[in-house]
């Protein structure tokens, strides 16, 4: 029984490690995190294969909204999907949607963002859509099922540097479908 109360300081820990090796490429880390969130002022820079997960998984339905940034390409976020990319390296333009009920339904004109300026992106999911706005505009949306996710929420870079100076998931209602 011991061991079942100590899993969740565990997970903490373990994230506040992963957080501190990620940002040792180029800073030292402040961030508060719990079960639902991460959130630096100053931002953790993410390299090469890191990635920041928050320390909980959730299931549908959330409102997560992440604030992060790209020096050029790749700003990958995962959740309803393995990943959702903006400005992807092959075709900056282009959302990517990989895996997931919303699999390989790319979306033209929809995948492009500033680089070197703060993006705020929100992601609603629900059981039967997931909808995807960044800076307040409705970049994707999609209807499927969306009911047996039960994951973190991740944001990770490639070929590129990603600052996250936040990731909050809220949990909605039950009756908003």
């Amino acid at each position: 029984m011991g061991s079942v109360k100590l899993l969740p300081t565990l997970c903490l820990l373990l994230v506040t490690a992963v957080i501190t090796a990620c940002s040792s490429h180029a800073q030292s880390a402040v961030a508060r995190i719990s079960r639902d969130s991460i959130v630096s002022n100053e931002g953790i820079v993410l390299t090469s294969n890191d990635r920041l997960s928050t320390p909980g998984s959730f299931r549908p339905p959330v409102d997560i909204t992440i604030v992060a940034k790209t020096d050029s390409t790749n700003l990958r976020l995962a959740y309803a999907a393995d990943q959702v990319i903006f400005n992807w390296e092959i075709n900056g333009d282009e959302l990517r949607v990989d895996g997931g009920p919303a699999d390989g339904k790319h979306k033209q004109g929809a995948g492009s963002i500033a680089t070197n300026k703060f993006v705020n992106i929100r992601w609603v999911v629900t059981s039967k859509k997931q909808s995807i706005y960044v800076d307040k505009q409705l970049r994707f949306e999609h209807s499927g099922d969306y009911s047996q996710i039960d994951r973190p929420v991740s944001v990770f870079a490639a070929q590129s540097k990603v600052t996250v100076k936040g990731i909050a998931v809220r949990q909605l209602p039950a009756s908003v479908q």
